[in-house]
């Protein structure tokens, strides 16, 4: 039986839920913190879900796409906000990556990009007015 592997990481946030689902959802705050690329969806269950960078000439590359599971508007988007002591936890679950083909690399890699990520995530959704 093949262990599960979840990548999480959970952040306890200063601010209101709404500035936190702004900073996860709005393609200009995305871009901000998850390599310059700004997420795109149709927020309808099965819709996509496109990590986008935006190019010099205005044009588009898209670097991850995905589907839309889950999701509650501030909430749950797979990722959970929850009231804490500071303001919000923000918990962020992605996996589960046993089923992969390398699959402790994959997660090894997820747990290290949201590691280089998270700083950045911080100030965005501290910065949201």
């Amino acid at each position: 039986m093949r262990k599960s592997l979840w990548a999480r990481l959970e952040l306890p946030l200063a601010t209101t839920k709404e500035n936190i689902w702004l900073a996860l959802t709005l393609p200009e705050l995305t871009e901000q913190y998850m390599y310059n690329c700004q997420l795109h969806c149709k927020w309808e269950l099965g819709s996509d879900a496109l990590w986008r960078e935006l190019q010099e000439d205005g044009s588009f590359i898209t670097h991850v796409s995905g589907t839309l599971l889950d999701y509650q508007p501030y909430s749950l988007l797979r990722f959970i906000l929850s009231p804490s002591q500071k303001g919000v936890l923000l918990t962020v679950e992605q996996g589960d990556f046993s089923t992969f083909p390398q699959a402790e690399e994959i997660y090894a890699e997820c747990v290290s990009g949201w590691s280089y990520v998270q700083e950045k995530l911080i100030a965005t959704c501290l910065s949201v007015k």
